[in-house]
């Protein structure tokens, strides 16, 4: 098993968020443990289904698979989860059953910091 790895993603920025996602899914194909864990405009994104919006057009002729499947492939078959703090979903003004629905957890910064205890933490 390897060591737990903690992507803290704030950004709405597609550029952000690619990095973010693919970062993550790297880290969990080589037996890392990721949680994603999302606030702010990422968070909103993903929650609202806007994840994929603002992709370069050099993403589509680059045929790159939409961020949202990327990591919905690695949540099923990698060690890969997608969580939020519940301060942060309501900071967010979002629904806290809907965000719930599309997230692995709640759970909170100190679980977070918890997961990241003897790996690594990496924000964008």
């Amino acid at each position: 098993m390897g060591a737990p790895l903690l992507v803290l993603l704030r950004s709405g920025d597609w550029g952000a968020r690619h990095q973010a996602v693919t970062l993550a899914l790297t880290a969990a194909a080589l037996g890392d443990r990721v949680w994603l864990a999302l606030s702010g405009e990422a968070l909103r994104a993903w929650v609202e289904g806007r994840f994929d919006g603002g992709a370069p057009p050099a993403a589509a002729r680059a045929r790159r698979v939409p961020l949202s499947a990327m990591l919905e492939e690695g949540r099923r078959g990698l060690d890969v989860r997608v969580v939020a703090c519940a301060t942060e979903v309501e900071l967010a003004g979002l629904d806290p059953g809907q965000a719930g629905a599309a997230l692995d957890a709640l759970a909170g910064l100190p679980e977070q910091w918890r997961h990241a205890s003897g790996g690594r933490a990496v924000a964008f």
